[in-house]
């Protein structure tokens, strides 16, 4: 069984991870808005369905991104306050 300290450098370390990840996710989330705006101006006036469903697919992962980071911050505050508590 790991003693305190090892827990908190091993919480730690999870943090630092979940934070790059957020860093990672943010990256993408700003590639998917660059492409869901080519996507925009490129359908502009056309009604082709298959244009429609690309930006609608676009949208959804961008908004699902969104979700990983909401629920990636929660993580790590989560995790800080048990290091504390610790």
């Amino acid at each position: 069984m790991a003693n305190v300290e090892e827990v908190k450098v091993n919480v730690a370390a999870t943090v630092d991870g979940a934070q790059r990840t957020i860093a990672g996710i943010q990256a993408a989330a700003n590639e998917l808005d660059q492409a869901l705006a080519r996507m925009r101006v490129t359908a502009v006036g056309s009604f082709h369905p298959a244009a429609a469903a690309a930006i609608a697919h676009l949208e959804q992962a961008r908004t699902r991104l969104d979700e990983a980071v909401q629920l990636t911050h929660a993580a790590v505050d989560s995790a800080n306050q048990f290091r504390s508590m610790i």
